[in-house]
């Protein structure tokens, strides 16, 4: 017993990189998108590391919101959020060990008459680190540098239709608008057509693309009007009040939309 006490003490004497070290950095975030921006970032983040040997694990928490610094209300914005870590990345690897993912984040409210008013705030990241990320071959001696967390807003499309930045930034919402739009009409077509039954039969038919997408239609959209939040609200409404219920809330999202359209009519996107 007394030769294997030693041992252990002379193992973590030689080696003391093989017992487990913690840290917990603050990360403040850093807005990189220049100046004029409409949108201004503020909160932090926190990288939790755990090293034992050579084995690096880590985890990222963020709370970060944005305020509308303009005075005009704001229909879409995209933005990103990086999470650098301390450690550089090896030769051959595209992702550094340490990093967390580059978040897209994209918020349009096209169908929605709550928009982001001038002074307001919102809620871009809130959460704790929690179930670590694993790299193993990291050095314990290498040379480490400060973490970071990096903010960067492409664009933002107003309610009155001017913009900030490059609409490119935001094919993706542009695009999903026409799909949601199209899915809309077609979708009011057929109460027009068949009344109630048409209606309910459409509804059917759309939750049953949902449930199994290989039976819908071949279509351009993508995703398609079945795979969209507001199809999904519709159904919703559907399960909750029935075709009258559905039938109302379709038609109110589609007079939003309409009334958006128009404002951006004054100053469509180049």
């Amino acid at each position: 017993m007394r030769f294997c006490f030693a041992v252990t003490l002379c193992t973590l004497y030689l080696f003391p990189f093989a017992a487990l070290q913690q840290d917990l950095f603050s990360v403040p975030i850093v807005d990189k998108s220049g100046a004029g921006i409409p949108l201004e970032v503020r909160g932090s983040l926190t990288l939790r590391e755990s090293l034992r040997a050579n084995e690096l694990e880590w985890s990222w928490g963020e709370q970060v919101s944005a305020k509308n610094i303009s005075d005009k209300a704001i229909l879409l914005f995209v933005a990103t959020i990086t999470e650098v870590g301390r450690y550089s990345s090896p030769d051959g690897r595209r992702a550094a060990p340490g990093s967390g993912p580059t978040y897209r984040l994209e918020d349009d409210r096209f169908f929605n008459e709550k928009l982001i008013e001038p002074g307001e705030s919102l809620l871009l990241r809130d959460t704790k680190p929690g179930i670590p990320d694993v790299a193993c071959c990291v050095n314990p001696l290498s040379e480490t540098h400060a973490p970071s967390a990096e903010y960067r807003l492409y664009f933002v499309q107003f309610a009155d239709g001017s913009v900030f930045g490059n609409p490119a930034e935001a094919g993706d919402s542009l695009a999903i608008r026409q799909t949601v739009l199209r899915g809309l009409h077609e979708l009011l077509r057929s109460y027009e057509d068949a009344g109630e039954s048409g209606f309910a039969v459409k509804l059917k038919d759309l939750r049953s693309y949902m449930i199994a997408p290989s039976l819908a239609p071949k279509s351009e959209d993508q995703p398609p009007f079945f795979e969209t939040a507001i199809c999904r609200q519709i159904l919703a409404k559907y399960d909750a009040s029935g075709i009258g219920g559905a039938l109302d809330k379709a038609r109110e999202i589609l007079k939003t939309a309409e009334k958006h359209a128009a404002m951006i009519a004054l100053h469509p996107p180049s």
